[in-house]
């Protein structure tokens, strides 16, 4: 954890005029000022910035927050990533208390994997001025200087052991095959560069630090592209390349590209189109999506024209099936056979580009023209084998408008009515479907065919049962934590929630089913066994998130009323204690303050 008084000294010190200023345009209106909201489009400016509050709000879309908060949502860092680079540029360094979720000699190895990425990084950029073959092939692929510098493009010479140059103890330094910088010969055990003769791309992640690299053949070799391996600081499943460098553009334009490749990137980045990124040589996953719908509500996924194309463009339609909704939304672009979004933008010119991206399909369309070219939906047995291919697939989609209308879209393709194509795929009723309306009087209103969901037992219980029906969420759970965790007198239930939070942590996509076996502490197992008894009872037309964030508000208000009520108790209060109690009171009434701009 990062100590609160650093946070607040932090905040003291910063202006969130410069730092909302970095990113938008910002013009004096009285006390304030304004500029045009860089989470939702606009024409007018309703987004305000408070120099004497050190606080930002919209009017238009309701985000607001501190310099911290801002960053966060700006960017899309985590927390302590924001307070990082916030104390980086004013020369501070973050302290951090136990319990952090690393060991200290984990963290260290990670600073010291990304110092020697950046040396790395660093070497291959000045080899590429050194190399005219290298260059040349970046002007025969239509790219500027200025570009390469952007991108911070670099060359691996043919060569060994290049990087016996960056590192004093090449020979004997382990950590560099950590980096995935060099592997050991099985032959003599001697070590050599894993880039050799590539066009070099550094991958950046939120903070701008190189984690990796993707280094493309010159001439005709195999593979063509030649990723870093998985390493305690690069997960392919995770990142996508060319973020770091899209974020301004993604929110400019309202949307973001996704390819396949590094030099779809940055030829689509010279033609304009600076909001592209690409996955890592590896299919999109729903964490790449849920790392862009962080930056923007629409996704747009440009993919090569050939087979292969297809089949990631598929894949991508399922990973983002559990991430869309009426808001979120994700669009396809089918290129020519023979081209890519590197061969297309060069050819047809930005605007047929853009073109392209105006007539995207949208995801419900795409799936709708799978179902009807895959089956022969006007006979029995094809239709029948429709909604066999769509249960699995339309299960995965959250609960909403959105699903409503993709199944009454399903639902006209297969000639069925929308009820009977969702009992077929095994979704349930919203409430209110199904209910009797009675004539007005005492019995007016609607009485529901169902009998009403029993309460859970305690708060934290309800919570914790939501939790494990959206493990995704549990983020939403890390400030509760942090508030159990300073308690000297929790109860036992306390401590189980915080076991099953680290628990899920740990693994996100960790089963419901899984959880009866999960711990080895008999007291937090039978608790949990009562939590995913609860959750097996929650309908599943319940907007879990919304739910979730709630009860986490209920939970955090009663801890602090609990420990005010404790220490009022303890009245008159003097030293530490009388510390404690006002500063309880502040963050209380900074957390009432907060759900009130959230609603």
């Amino acid at each position: 954890m990062i100590p609160q008084n650093f946070i607040d000294d932090l905040l003291y010190r910063l202006d969130i005029a410069d730092v909302v200023g970095r990113y938008v345009q910002l013009k004096s209106a009285g006390a304030n000022l304004q500029g045009l909201c860089p989470f939702h489009k606009e024409k007018s400016p309703s987004f305000s910035v408070s120099p004497s509050k050190q606080f930002y709000h919209c009017f238009g879309c309701g985000a607001s927050g501190n310099a911290i908060g801002f960053v966060m949502e700006h960017l899309g860092m985590t927390f302590p990533e924001a307070v990082e680079q916030l104390a980086g540029q004013l020369g501070m360094e973050v302290p951090y208390e136990k319990g952090m979720d690393l060991p200290e000699e984990v963290r260290s190895e990670r600073d010291q994997i990304v110092e020697l990425l950046t040396r790395s990084a660093n070497y291959y950029k000045a080899q590429l001025k050194q190399s005219p073959r290298a260059v040349q092939y970046l002007k025969n692929r239509g790219l500027t200087g200025q570009i390469a510098a952007r991108y911070g493009l670099g060359y691996a010479p043919d060569n060994y052991q290049n990087l016996e140059s960056v590192v004093d103890d090449y020979a004997s330094n382990a950590l560099l095959d950590t980096a995935g910088l060099t592997k050991l010969s099985e032959q003599n055990s001697r070590r050599y560069d894993r880039f050799r003769d590539r066009v070099m791309f550094p991958i950046r992640n939120a903070k701008g630090q190189v984690i990796g690299f993707g280094g493309r053949v010159i001439e005709k070799a195999e593979p063509k592209y030649l990723n870093s391996p998985e390493t305690p600081v690069f997960h392919k499943g995770h990142e996508v390349y060319g973020l770091f460098e899209a974020r301004q553009a993604i929110h400019k334009k309202g949307y973001v590209l996704i390819t396949e490749g590094y030099m779809d990137v940055v030829a689509l980045a010279q033609w304009g189109f600076e909001n592209a990124v690409a996955t890592l040589g590896t299919a999109v996953t729903p964490d790449h999506v849920q790392k862009l719908f962080k930056q923007t509500d629409r996704l747009v996924f440009a993919f090569d024209g050939d087979g292969a194309g297809q089949k990631a463009a598929w894949r991508a339609l399922q990973a983002c099936l559990s991430h869309v909704n009426e808001v979120k939304r994700a669009d396809f672009i089918f290129l020519p056979t023979e081209h890519d979004p590197d061969s297309y933008v060069r050819t047809e010119g930005p605007d047929g580009f853009e073109a392209l991206v105006a007539k995207a399909l949208s995801l419900s369309d795409y799936l709708l023209r799978q179902v009807g070219s895959q089956f022969q939906v006007q006979q029995v047995e094809g239709s029948s084998a429709a909604v066999a291919f769509l249960k699995p697939l339309v299960a995965q989609v959250q609960p909403s408008v959105f699903r409503s209308a993709l199944v009454r879209s399903l639902a006209d393709l297969l000639g069925m009515t929308p009820v009977e194509l969702s009992s077929h795929l095994g979704l349930k009723r919203p409430v209110g479907e199904g209910q009797v309306f009675r004539r007005k009087g005492k019995d007016a209103g609607p009485r529901a065919d169902f009998s009403p969901r029993p309460k859970a037992k305690s708060a934290l219980l309800g919570l914790a049962a939501r939790l494990v029906r959206a493990p995704q969420c549990v983020g939403e759970c890390f400030s509760l934590v942090e508030l159990y965790e300073k308690s000297d007198a929790l109860p036992q239930e306390g401590h189980s929630f915080i076991h099953l939070v680290e628990k899920i942590k740990e693994n996100p996509n960790l089963l419901m089913a899984r959880l009866p076996n999960a711990f080895n502490d008999q007291v937090h197992q039978s608790w949990v066994n009562g939590v995913v008894q609860e959750a097996q009872q929650l309908d599943d037309e319940i907007d879990f998130e919304t739910e979730l964030k709630d009860a986490v508000y209920q939970c955090s208000e009663a801890w602090f009323k609990s420990e005010l009520a404790r220490l009022s108790q303890l009245m008159p209060l003097q030293g530490e204690q009388l510390v404690l109690y006002h500063e309880f009171m502040r963050q209380f009434q900074n957390f009432k303050q907060k759900r009130v701009n959230q609603l």
